[in-house]
């Protein structure tokens, strides 16, 4: 990996970041059962019911093994705010946030800080070797833009905060391809089937379905929103608990009548199908970097009771439907309530319901030559489906998004 930019002089804040493989990569596995039973009804009709279990192990998904150590980020603004040798000017640069903290000293009462970016913003590797070279007892300042105070500083914050490997580690986050995520499925289905019989058949399928896993893919941008604990056992956002269908097909085939309602009403074809399907989880976030991970698509509120003021960054509790007590509130770094205590993908979406029906009739009009006239009509009943929701905690599960409304389809089929 070309490393070229560490010999340039320039001190990056910002160190490039990768995509390796996992040193254990394992290849993913699935552990499958099913047990199903069929009895005949009688008058063309058969019942069928099944069970599914998938146990998936080794499932890839993105983890970053060098993010920010939040807990040490904050103790560290922490000092740097108690310090009664910084001014107000000094201080408010970094306030609000830790990841600016731009200043180096010893609190009294908080012990000693330094500037988040030197410490390559407290990442388990240790110092930026941009900022910093190699000496055999980990990290050293050497760059002539920091004085000989934060020089001395910076192993000693090492030390307080476990932080780096020995050597110069010159990237900042790491997301390696691991395969340590872990799924599993229970599928209960039953089937009532009618065969086609005195003109019509129909299918009714109903499934009880959970699906549970602490990760989603390695594609799917959901990393874990506390990086040094990653397994969050929960709903899947694939878990659809409820799912119901309903099928049938009409043929009139040929009636037998007069002449004119004998060719009105033959050779018709109605075909509707309904389904039910109940909503699918996702993820509560609070849309900003709570967590101080550079990304705010993992960040999610905290659970409080109602009467809850607002926190010391300014946020105040929200109704919410998803929390257990009825309120959230944004995560605050000030007040200790780092990372965010919803649970992985807590709330649901609405219900849908499809109604599609096809209408068709076959004219004759020689001995091998028929013309179809076919209408399809997708959400005959217009039905507003809702297919995402906003996920920002103060507007959790709003409509952002929706499936077609109602759509018709015409169509002329020769056969011959």
């Amino acid at each position: 990996v070309n490393q070229n930019y560490l010999s340039a002089g320039l001190p990056l804040s910002i160190l490039p970041f990768g995509f390796p493989t996992g040193k254990n990569f394992e290849f993913s596995y699935s552990e499958q059962a099913n047990l199903g039973f069929e009895r005949d009804l009688g008058h063309n009709l058969a019942l069928n019911l099944s069970y599914n279990f998938n146990a998936g192990h080794h499932l890839n998904r993105p983890v970053d093994v060098n993010a920010p150590v939040y807990s040490a980020l904050i103790s560290n603004w922490q000092a740097a705010m108690s310090d009664p040798a910084r001014s107000a000017a000094e201080k408010a640069v970094f306030a609000t946030n830790p990841l600016l903290v731009d200043q180096f000293g010893v609190s009294p009462t908080r012990g000693l800080y330094v500037p988040a970016a030197v410490t390559n913003f407290f990442r388990l590797s240790g110092a930026n070797p941009t900022y910093c070279g190699a000496a055999t007892n980990g990290m050293t300042c050497g760059n002539p833009l920091f004085p000989a105070a934060v020089q001395a500083l910076v192993p000693a914050v090492e030390t307080r905060y476990g932080l780096g490997l020995g050597v110069p580690v010159p990237w900042g986050g790491m997301t390696p391809n691991v395969s340590d995520g872990n799924s599993v499925y229970h599928g209960l289905t039953a089937n009532l089937r009618k065969r086609f019989s005195r003109n019509w058949e129909m299918l009714a399928s109903y499934t009880w379905s959970h699906a549970i896993d602490d990760s989603t893919d390695l594609e799917t941008p959901l990393a874990p929103q506390d990086n040094f604990h990653p397994n969050e056992r929960s709903n899947s956002i694939f878990d659809q608990r409820h799912r119901f269908v309903w099928s049938a097909i009409y043929q009139s085939g040929k009636v037998n009548a007069g002449d004119t309602v004998s060719q009105l009403l033959s050779n018709w074809t109605i075909a509707p199908i309904i389904e039910f399907g109940s909503g699918r989880p996702f993820a509560i976030l609070t849309g900003a970097d709570t967590n101080f991970d550079f990304g705010s698509n993992t960040d999610r509120p905290n659970v409080v009771s109602a009467g809850t003021p607002t926190n010391s960054c300014g946020d105040k509790p929200v109704p919410s439907k998803y929390s257990p007590t009825g309120f959230l509130q944004a995560a605050c770094f000030i007040d200790g309530t780092v990372p965010g205590n919803l649970g992985r993908n807590a709330g649901t979406r609405p219900t849908t319901i499809f109604t599609d029906l096809r209408v068709s009739r076959r004219i004759r009009l020689t001995e091998r030559v028929a013309l179809d006239g076919i209408l399809d009509i997708f959400n005959f009943v217009n039905r507003f489906n809702v297919a995402d929701v906003n996920p920002l905690y103060t507007q959790a599960g709003t409509p952002t998004a929706a499936f077609d409304p109602r759509q018709l389809q015409v169509a002329l089929k020769l056969n011959w």
